[in-house]
């Protein structure tokens, strides 16, 4: 009883003034943010919930996707255009095959930043390419380490496993990518070096989350298999056509197989926890 006829600190007041003018600035700037950019309230268990899976996408995000399907589709002609005249005339075809390597290498770099931003940016829970994109084609560079290097090592893997049908050899290997890219990517960005390519968390969510990655072997297969089924109803050759549409057709695979394995991180928990 003593207590509560104590006086209370002036001091103490204020900072709980200050405390609650904060929390109602931040309120409001949240809720003059558009619907896509809000925080999502925390779930109890720390995991998402299924409303994590709506569309939480930055406009800037579609835009890099429509540089991304015009740069691979050029990169995809020049390397066409390259190989055809090297086979009609090689001295030609090594003159236009150096500006025709750094056109790719240029390429490839970007899909590589953009799929690497996609997937992280997705997995803290707004997907955005606005950081991961602020610097040049040299930056985006080093990101290649981090995705294409995974990708090699499971299309390794499926060549090592592929000795065992040499008939099937490409089948193997594409069956493997699907299986294995995802483990040892996360597994990367888990660990944070594409030296240390294998996590046992992420390994162990194999046996503690199977539906959530039966859902993003189940996508991913029927990604594969469109993409692949386009690619043969427009094969042409030499494949200039084929070309033009592939590569918006990759782009947009790209971009979506990223945000799925977003989620799956997300979902996961291995960002931000």
């Amino acid at each position: 009883m003593a207590e509560d006829n104590l006086p209370v600190d002036p001091r103490h007041r204020l900072a709980q003034r200050y405390l609650q003018a904060a929390r109602d600035d931040l309120a409001a700037k949240e809720a003059e943010k558009p619907k896509s950019q809000r925080k999502r309230p925390a779930q109890r268990d720390g995991q998402p919930s299924l409303v994590d899976l709506a569309p939480s996408i930055d406009s800037s995000t579609f835009v890099h996707g429509i540089l991304l399907a015009i740069v691979l589709t050029i990169a995809a002609l020049a390397a066409i255009w390259c190989y055809v005249v090297m086979d009609a005339a090689f001295v030609a075809g090594r003159i236009v095959a150096m500006p025709t390597g750094i056109v790719v290498f240029i390429a490839v770099s970007y899909a590589s930043a953009c799929f690497l931003g996609i997937l992280e940016s997705t997995a803290q829970g707004h997907t955005t390419l606005e950081h991961s994109l602020s610097g040049d084609w040299r930056d985006w560079f080093w990101t290649v380490p981090s995705t294409l290097g995974m990708l090699g090592i499971a299309a390794g893997l499926g060549f090592l496993l592929s000795r065992g049908a040499p008939q099937d050899t490409w089948t193997v290997i594409g069956v493997t990518i699907l299986f294995v890219y995802p483990l040892v990517q996360l597994s990367c960005l888990e660990t944070g070096s594409p030296a240390a390519p294998v996590s046992i968390p992420i390994l162990w969510t194999l046996t503690t989350r199977p539906l959530i990655w039966l859902a993003l072997y189940a996508l991913s297969f029927g990604l594969a298999l469109l993409v692949t089924a386009l690619a043969k109803l427009t094969w042409r050759d030499p494949p200039y056509v084929t070309m033009l549409l592939m590569g918006p057709v990759s782009a947009a695979a790209l971009i979506v197989y990223a945000w799925l394995l977003g989620q799956v991180a997300r979902w996961l928990s291995i960002r931000g926890k």
